[in-house]
């Protein structure tokens, strides 16, 4: 395999159902998709999905059911903002001797991540795409790790270490939302240091959002993001009767125009990691 390719879930509920390939419900459209339009080449993709949902959505779920019997109004309301709010607080990160669910939603991301390593090599290159409050936890987990790493020399296995990480696709993402408590705001390191010259010349952070989406922005406003991000893309997606509206959120999975701005960015980068030498 030449590339490996991430794909991390966002605010709700996901169901932890998976095709006889391993890949959570959540990521099968997205995934089908980009293999069909890559064609041959998706031969030379191994793709794994990282699910965290389930270390959060039994404890929404079994709040909400204590509510049945409550005088409240709203249901259907109060179980949208539940499960989608109820992500971004209980992943937050607070003092350590309470950070136990920011630590386990990160190790959920490190088992998927260990199931991809073992599709592929330590050296090869690391796509991932992340969508919603995705993006914020792929990027606190990077950060996480990065003030593990010397940056000087390759770790042992620089895939795992993540500094093979050459693209990042976020999409319908809330990063800027949780970076009005610093001053001044500080990104991850992009790219990852252990990538040939070929491959760190096309290595892109690239931001999509929809217009309508009230949980997609873009980041290049944010202080020093534009260093690191390539391009705010404003990208209209789903059906008619969902992309000028807030359910585009959810819409981008599917979408056609989504998946072939992926594809064309994936087969930028095959075509990028025959370079031959490292920096």
């Amino acid at each position: 395999m030449k590339l490996a390719v991430a794909v991390i879930h966002g605010i709700g509920t996901q169901p932890d159902s998976r095709d006889a390939e391993g890949q959570h419900s959540f990521a099968q459209s997205l995934i089908a998709g980009l293999r069909q339009r890559l064609g041959v080449d998706a031969e030379q993709v191994a793709f794994q999905s990282l699910y965290w949902a389930s270390v959060l959505d039994k404890r929404q779920l079994d709040f909400l059911d204590k509510l049945k019997d409550q005088p409240v109004r709203w249901v259907w309301l109060r179980r949208v903002v539940t499960l989608f709010l109820g992500d971004a607080s209980g992943y937050r990160k607070v003092s350590q001797a309470y950070d136990t669910t920011y630590e386990e939603v990160h190790q959920c991301l490190r088992s998927g991540l260990n199931a991809l390593r073992a599709k592929v090599d330590a050296d090869t290159p690391l796509v991932v795409l992340a969508h919603s409050l995705g993006g914020h936890i792929f990027s606190n987990f990077v950060w996480d790790q990065q003030r593990i790493n010397k940056v000087e020399s390759c770790p042992l296995d620089p895939f795992l270490a993540l500094e093979t990480l050459s693209g990042l696709i976020t999409f319908g993402c809330n990063i800027p939302l949780f970076t009005f408590a610093y001053n001044p705001v500080v990104p991850i390191r992009f790219p990852g240091h252990c990538l040939t010259q070929a491959v760190t010349e096309q290595a892109r952070w690239l931001n999509l959002y929809a217009p309508a989406d009230p949980l997609g922005y873009p980041l290049r406003p944010l202080d020093n993001y534009a260093a690191v991000v390539a391009e705010d893309r404003a990208m209209p997606v789903g059906p008619w009767y969902k992309r000028h509206t807030p359910l585009s959120h959810l819409s981008y999975w599917d979408d056609r125009g989504f998946q072939r701005y992926v594809t064309d960015y994936l087969r930028q980068l095959l075509t990028a990691c025959n370079g031959p030498e490292k920096n």
